[in-house]
């Protein structure tokens, strides 16, 4: 199965290609950066194509829900074409968008134990449910007591906690993430 993915930018390219390769083996997964949110938005009709024309199973887009006040919020900020794709039956459409509450940085901090693997000086204890934190001023501040005044190197970042992430941990503690973990198994099942 060939699988296309749009991300909004090179963080989220540098954790997704680790995460999905490694846990959907046999799985070819295509996952392109389109540097921010709104250039992912208004991008999709072309992914959507160029993936067809390659001859894809399946695409999807990952994206934050920002200040968005719901992930159907999110949903309608694309084209309707691309918006009638995704809401199609599961088993039939192309296209498929999963929209991380608020951030992805709250699925990267529901995995407290690679939290602690990637920056093991930082006192972190996971919240109860991710998803309502501000997740990345949360993590900016993990790395500051790690790193002192450094900024947040969002690329370093996901490339040291892809292959540290274990889905099934981060599920307990971030309702969107399960549900998008969820919905990607059965796309690809």
């Amino acid at each position: 199965m060939n699988v296309g993915v749009g991300v909004e930018g090179p963080s989220d390219k540098a954790f997704w290609d680790k995460v999905l390769h490694k846990h959907f083996r046999g799985v070819r997964f295509d996952v392109r950066s389109m540097k921010n949110r709104d250039k992912l938005i208004r991008s999709a009709p072309e992914l959507i194509t160029q993936f067809k024309d390659l001859q894809y199973d399946r695409c999807l887009f990952v994206l934050d829900r920002d200040s968005d006040p719901c992930p159907t919020a999110v949903i309608e900020r694309f084209e309707p074409g691309v918006v009638a794709e995704a809401r199609g039956p599961v088993a039939t459409r192309f296209a498929s968008v999963a929209v991380a509450i608020k951030e992805l940085e709250a699925w990267y901090l529901a995995d407290a134990e690679a939290i602690h693997a990637v920056l093991p000086d930082a006192t972190y204890h996971a919240e109860p449910n991710t998803d309502v934190i501000g997740a990345e001023g949360r993590l900016r501040a993990l790395w500051r007591e790690q790193h002192g005044t450094a900024a947040l190197n969002k690329i370093d970042f996901a490339k040291s906690i892809a292959p540290k992430f274990q889905p099934d941990r981060a599920r307990s503690r971030s309702p969107s993430f399960s549900y998008f973990w969820d919905r990607l198994n059965a796309l690809l099942t």
